[in-house]
């Protein structure tokens, strides 16, 4: 059994898909559970040293286009793990949301400066959305269903934080 933390899992579950280097484990998570989970080259390469003591991968060094590059490989014990967590019950959401904290203690703040910080926040989620969009047209006929799903839920996501903070845009305005 390994920690509990969900960057192991994330780290299996890149792994799960084709075996790949730390780096290529970070490319793939940036452009997909970075959105939810993230995962930094400090926690991705002690992680995978773990796990290879572990006996969770293997790696093997090899050149590719005139340098060395460590690829690691599930073994049978790591995909076992990878998918009894798979199976497990998720555990309940947990929101943090600098934004929404700032915003319960903006009755401190002078309104102009209130509509100024929002206007400003709702162009920040306007740019991730684009981000998410972009991958979409670029990954999204390889990903699969479940792969879409979670891209279709981040967008989602940034569509309803975006109307919603526009609502609050209204109502200060008024």
């Amino acid at each position: 059994m390994i920690s509990n933390s969900t960057v192991d899992y994330i780290i299996l579950g890149c792994l799960s898909i084709q075996p790949m280097s730390g780096y290529d484990i970070k490319r793939l998570i940036s452009i997909s559970t970075g959105l939810f989970y993230n995962a930094s080259y400090g926690s991705i390469y002690p992680t995978l040293k773990k796990f290879e003591e572990a006996g969770l991968v293997n790696s093997e060094e090899v050149v590719e286009n005139g340098r060395f590059k460590k690829i690691y490989a599930l073994t049978y014990e790591g995909q076992r793990e990878f998918m009894e967590w798979l199976e497990e019950p998720p555990r309940p959401i947990v929101i943090k949301n600098d934004m929404l904290l700032r915003l319960f203690f903006y009755r401190h703040l002078p309104q102009d400066k209130v509509l100024s910080i929002t206007a400003s926040h709702i162009e920040q989620l306007k740019a991730f959305k684009l981000e998410l969009e972009e991958i979409e047209a670029a990954e999204g006929a390889g990903a699969d269903k479940f792969q879409r799903y979670t891209l279709r839920w981040g967008m989602d996501f940034y569509d309803f934080q975006i109307g919603w903070y526009k609502k609050i845009l209204l109502e200060l305005d008024d």
